[in-house]
């Protein structure tokens, strides 16, 4: 008896399999990217797991390693946003060093910007640290532009350039003299209304209503 072998060629022979795999990946893309949606955050671990057959405790090292690392000022301002309540206007912060100094910082979300139950809108920050004065302004999702030109109403109108860091969440202006003058001119505004080349920021509104009664403790701190 003779036997025969046939040889065929390797494409035949994987091309199904890739296949398979392709789909499969697809799947599986879709349904971790639905994962994604789910508000809990122990619900969307569990979602993962049951996606990746992975422990919850290794699909957290992955996200955390993923995760946006947020400025500390973005986290600063964050925090004193939510813990806000029913005041209006800006609120003051303030964190006493062992060297005798004072941190102080003031916040405020923008009045027209959309709000969401997980996020907040973009929020303005005067601080005086260090006894040195400057603004930042912290946004909900990042910028690509390193350099914003930013006017500031009132008497007079002051326009700068402000500064982006490295993640795009936070703008800053120039420290001590520029925010002074910033600053100054936010007070004197009937309407605190940033215009901006930027359509993310232009036209922001804050409440300035108490700003200048809410700086008093900042300006003592900071000697202007």
């Amino acid at each position: 008896m003779i036997m025969k072998w046939i040889v065929l060629p390797l494409s035949l022979i994987f091309v199904p399999s890739l296949v398979s795999a392709q789909q499969d990946s697809t799947v599986m893309l879709d349904r971790a990217n639905q994962c994604r949606d789910i508000e809990s955050k122990l619900e969307r671990l569990q979602c993962f797991d049951e996606v990746f057959d992975t422990p919850i405790a290794v699909v957290e090292t992955l996200m955390s390693r993923n995760a946006v690392q947020y400025p500390s000022s973005w986290i600063r301002a964050m925090k004193s946003e939510q813990n806000r309540g029913d005041t209006k206007g800006f609120i003051l912060n303030q964190q006493d060093e062992g060297n005798g100094l004072s941190r102080m910082w003031l916040t405020a979300t923008a009045m027209n910007a959309p709000l969401t139950d997980t996020q907040l809108g973009p929020i303005l920050m005067l601080t005086c640290f260090e006894k040195i004065s400057r603004i930042q302004l912290i946004l909900p999702e990042p910028i690509q532009a390193g350099r914003v030109s930013i006017s500031i109403p009132g008497s007079p109108v002051v326009t700068q350039d402000w500064i982006s860091d490295d993640s795009g969440y936070l703008l800053r202006s120039g420290r001590g003299i520029p925010a002074i003058d910033a600053i100054k001119a936010m007070t004197s505004a009937p309407q605190l209304i940033l215009r901006s080349d930027i359509a993310g920021i232009d036209n922001l509104e804050f409440d300035n209503k108490n700003l200048a009664e809410a700086l008093t403790p900042m300006r003592e701190i900071c000697r202007w």
